[in-house]
């Protein structure tokens, strides 16, 4: 007898491990830069450049990036800025890591602190975590149903699971040009830039992926004048478009994570030769987990009247749907700046989300974190211009996934959406954003699956003692196939006997059955 099977695929967890490291220094100001009187704005962004796979580690090489944008303590130069770079080289330890596994690092700067040690000096530290992910696929042979020369009767079924259709990245290039407004000067000298998606919104399409959202830009410049002046300008740039992807469907389900991968703001002159355009370039990476619901035929049993039929079995694991599912978490806060300070306009901010962790409960994943936003603004005093606050504003949003149990796997995408900052009044400032939360979780399934079929011979001696006609009365949860498996008889035998029209029965019910002439089962 042989069995027909069919291919099923699982992506599946092979290792995981994540380590926090502490990068940074102390930094000394470069020559021919002003000394710091006060920082304005920071950020920092890591750069992984190599990761070595050996047996049970990974080693990581790259170096965190900082920029820092502060007030000049020289009159003369109202702002300057900075850019440092801290090296690092970390080993991951990951049990059952090898060369050649499909790794994913990921990191995430937690605490980013830049103090002044003297005006000339700065302390830097960065607590960044790391965290790589070794992923596989497994696949496994499923018995649909099975060929065989004799008289045998199979019962068969369905079952719906999630296949992996597509693991891979594609990039999206956002390019757009800027120019000053008219009431601005001309650009002498880019002191700080600034790029920061908002509102970004990827749908499957046939084909490919359609890709909307804004590029928020900001930029601080010394203007082209007799006694440079600090400018800014900050705008909001809608972009859309499409990124094609062969055998994507508007059925097919999952998760995208992004990232902004390279991001570059370039000062450019204008039709008149003047250097008042900006040209903006951004590239988004998009790393698919896409899915389709597949509908799978499986043999759940077999039998012959003829012989003995030994059904070989082998329990797998895959995966289905269970929801995926997306949110809004709205969040604000005030900052009281002092009383000694009078705010006269918001220059721009910038907004990041920090220790974020996400836990199962009974109603679904619960998603912590702290939304951090750095706002800088202008001041009425001649000494201090310019000022920045860091407002913390904590979230807790629930993703609602009913029936989530502690063995599912999922993951979640968390993203700022947008931010809006106010003035109630000369000294305070307040926050309202809203941050997008996306979650997409599968059930892990069991199947017991056959995997070989092999033939006895029946003892037909014991069979002919056996009485030739019996009324069996079914038992609670029993079925019509195992009455008629258990009885060496046919489901069609029975209901032809009992002039049923349907395969169902109920507990209690009765039935006549009568057993084959063992001339019959012979031949």
């Amino acid at each position: 007898m042989e069995l027909k099977q069919n291919s099923i695929h699982r992506k599946y967890h092979k290792a995981e491990a994540k380590n926090q490291i502490t990068i940074g220094d102390d930094y000394s100001v470069p020559e021919g830069k002003p000394d710091i009187a006060e920082i304005l704005q920071k950020k920092a962004e890591l750069q992984v450049n190599e990761v070595h796979t050996e047996k049970g580690k990974i080693r990581i090489q790259g170096s965190l990036k900082l920029w820092v944008l502060y007030l000049a303590e020289r009159s003369s130069d109202a702002a300057a800025s900075l850019a440092a770079e801290f090296p690092f080289d970390e080993i991951l330890y990951m049990e059952g890591a090898s060369s050649g596994d499909n790794l994913k690092i990921d990191w995430n700067i937690e605490d980013l602190r830049v103090s002044i040690i003297h005006p000339g000096k700065l302390g830097i530290r960065a607590l960044v975590t790391l965290r790589g992910t070794i992923t596989g696929t497994e696949t496994n042979l499923i018995a649909e149903n099975m060929e065989s020369t004799a008289e045998v009767y199979t019962n068969t079924g369905t079952f719906a699971m999630a296949e992996p259709i597509l693991e891979k990245k594609e990039s999206y290039r956002i390019r757009d040009e800027v120019s000053l407004p008219v009431n601005k000067p001309n650009v002498q000298n880019v002191l700080w830039k600034d790029l920061q998606l908002r509102g970004l919104d990827i749908r499957m399409q046939e084909g490919r992926l359609a890709v909307k959202g804004e590029v928020l830009f900001f930029v601080v410049y010394q203007g082209e004048e007799e006694s440079p002046a600090i400018q800014w300008m900050e705008q909001s740039v809608p972009f859309h478009g499409t990124v094609d992807v062969p055998g994507l469907t508007p059925e097919m389900f999952g998760l995208l994570e992004t990232e902004i991968s390279h991001q570059d703001v370039e000062v450019k002159p204008d039709y008149d030769g003047e250097l008042r355009m900006f040209q903006l370039e951004l590239l988004l990476e998009i790393q698919m987990h896409i899915y389709e619901e597949r509908i799978c035929n499986v043999l759940k049993d077999a039998y012959s009247v003829k012989e003995r039929l030994n059904l070989q079995r082998q329990e797998i694991v895959y995966e289905k749907l269970r929801m995926c599912n997306q949110t809004k978490c709205r969040v604000s806060g005030q900052q009281q700046i002092g009383e000694d300070v009078r705010i006269l306009q918001i220059l721009g901010h910038q907004a990041q989300l920090q220790e974020r962790s996400q836990k199962v409960t009974e109603q679904g994943i619960l998603c912590d974190g702290t939304l951090e936003v750095q706002v800088l603004y202008i001041t009425a005093s001649d000494s201090q211009p310019f000022g920045c606050v860091a407002v913390s504003i904590p979230y807790s949003q629930l993703i609602e996934i009913p029936e989530i149990q502690k063995d599912d796997t999922w993951k979640v995408t968390e993203d700022v959406e947008q931010i809006f900052i106010s003035m109630p009044d000369s000294n305070q400032i307040e926050v309202r954003g809203t941050i997008n939360l996306n979650a997409c979780v599968m059930e892990l399934c069991h199947l017991n699956n056959v995997t070989e079929v092999t033939e006895e011979p029946y003892n037909f001696e014991e069979y002919k003692k056996s009485p030739g006609m019996k009324i069996h009365f079914v038992q609670p949860k029993e079925t019509l196939w195992e009455i008629a498996k258990e009885n060496r008889t046919a489901v069609e035998e029975i209901k032809k006997l009992n002039d049923l029209t349907a395969d169902e029965v109920s507990p209690g019910q009765k039935l006549l059955l009568m057993k084959q002439s063992a001339e019959s089962i012979l031949l």
